[in-house]
C-alpha cells in the first residue's frame, strides 16, 4: 500500500493505517515523493481514503528505492502463518 501526504493530510502515515486498523509487515518512507510504502497490508477496509492506494510493487526491484535486500527477501517471502 502507498500513503501520499501531500493532499492536506497531517496525521503521520503510521498513525493513519493504525486508526483504520491495517498491520502491515514493514514500512518504507519515500521522503522524495512524501510517500510511504507499506508491505504486505492486512485488515484491509473495502474503501480507502484518497491518499492511500495499492502500492503493487515487486520488493526485489525496490532494492536501493528504501530497501535492502534483506528487507526484500522478507517482504517477497512474507507468509501471515510465519509472523
Amino acid at each position: 500500500m502507498e500513503a501520499g501526504f501531500g493532499c492536506g493530510e497531517n496525521r503521520h502515515a503510521q498513525v493513519v493505517m493504525r486508526e483504520l486498523g491495517i498491520t502491515y509487515q514493514h514500512s518504507t518512507p519515500q521522503s522524495m515523493g512524501d510517500q510511504w510504502w507499506f508491505w504486505n497490508c492486512e485488515n484491509m477496509p473495502e474503501e480507502l481514503p484518497s491518499f492511500l492506494s495499492d502500492l503493487g510493487l515487486d520488493p526485489m526491484e525496490q532494492i536501493g528505492w528504501g530497501l535492502s535486500k534483506e528487507d526484500a527477501e522478507k517482504i517477497r517471502d512474507f507468509s501471515p502463518e510465519n509472523k
